[in-house]
């Protein structure tokens, strides 16, 4: 009774996707794998069982584990350049920094587990796409740098801006995550990190 319930099931999963999504449906599935089980547990065949897509459906977008992992960062970093896009265009009486700042942080905070993958895959992994992806989101953090400096400002300076709360805001996530999870990135945190950016941009 069991087996059939679940043979049912995954039948049911295989007739509910379409060919031109298939690769959303598996990212999606080993993102929230990666959430809640941690990258240990993500395999292709776990996928599969996952979405009840075929095996060799899946190694048809993903090659290996490693090809899985790397579209997972590179996926990361797009959503993180969304993020930072949205934030900065919906900053309101807020500079462009601390609305780019809260923003990166809350996508650390809500996303622990990709986060860190991230940066495993582009510090480790070296794939082409992962490095494309984060420059595109960095891309949105230097826009965002450009809404606080004054008008003119030299390009170069704008990106070295950039490049400093892209640091910053990478080692509070990294101490965070070492100290027990993106959880200990409480608001007070927050906010005083992103204020202190600004004061470091802007003068007290």
């Amino acid at each position: 009774m069991g087996t059939t319930a679940t043979t049912s099931a995954v039948l049911a999963r295989r007739r509910s996707y379409h060919v031109g999504n298939v690769r959303s449906q598996l990212s999606s599935a080993a993102s929230a794998l990666l959430e809640t089980e941690g990258a240990s547990a993500l395999s292709l065949r776990a996928i599969a069982r996952r979405t009840g897509v075929a095996l060799g459906t899946v190694y048809y977008h993903y090659a290996d584990k490693h090809a899985l992992l790397a579209g997972l960062a590179a996926e990361g970093f797009r959503d993180l350049a969304a993020a930072l896009r949205t934030a900065t265009e919906a900053r309101g009486e807020g500079g462009g920094i601390r609305a780019a700042g809260m923003a990166y942080l809350s996508f650390v905070r809500a996303r622990p587990a990709l986060y860190g993958l991230m940066y495993e895959m582009r510090d480790v992994g070296r794939r082409e796409e992962v490095e494309q992806a984060e420059s595109a989101a960095f891309s949105e953090m230097v826009r965002a740098a450009s809404e606080d400096l004054r008008p003119g400002a030299e390009p170069e300076a704008v990106r070295q801006v950039a490049q400093a709360i892209w640091a910053c805001a990478r080692g509070i996530a990294a101490l965070a995550l070492a100290r027990g999870g993106a959880g200990r990135l409480d608001n007070e945190t927050v906010r005083d990190a992103v204020q202190g950016l600004e004061i470091l941009v802007s003068g007290p």
